[in-house]
């Protein structure tokens, strides 16, 4: 099994990455102490916290992807390719955490 790393500098490209693993079959990664911790240790300052405690910002990623990839094709009103809803992914993510394209 290969251990998947968001990167703190760049959150919604790597949620969307770990968006597209989790759709071809891989597990879902769980928060843990040592990914707290690198990301509030994050250089890019993917933290900010007066907004977010870095175990809260995990989770929160962690649960946009969770759900985007879990939402079967079916119960959508209309058909979205696979692309889009990583995009919509990386919007959420990049919302969630005030990045700006």
């Amino acid at each position: 099994m290969t251990t998947f790393r968001l990167d703190p500098d760049d959150l919604p490209r790597s949620a969307g990455e770990l968006y597209d693993r989790v759709r071809a079959g891989a597990e879902l990664p769980t928060v843990t102490t040592e990914a707290v911790r690198l990301l509030a240790s994050s250089g890019g300052g993917a933290v900010d916290p007066d907004v977010f405690d870095a175990a809260e910002l995990l989770a929160f990623v962690l649960a946009v992807v969770g759900a985007e990839a879990s939402l079967p094709a079916s119960a959508l009103t209309e058909p979205v390719p696979d692309a889009e809803r990583r995009l919509r992914v990386e919007e959420a993510v990049r919302r969630l955490v005030g990045h700006r394209s």
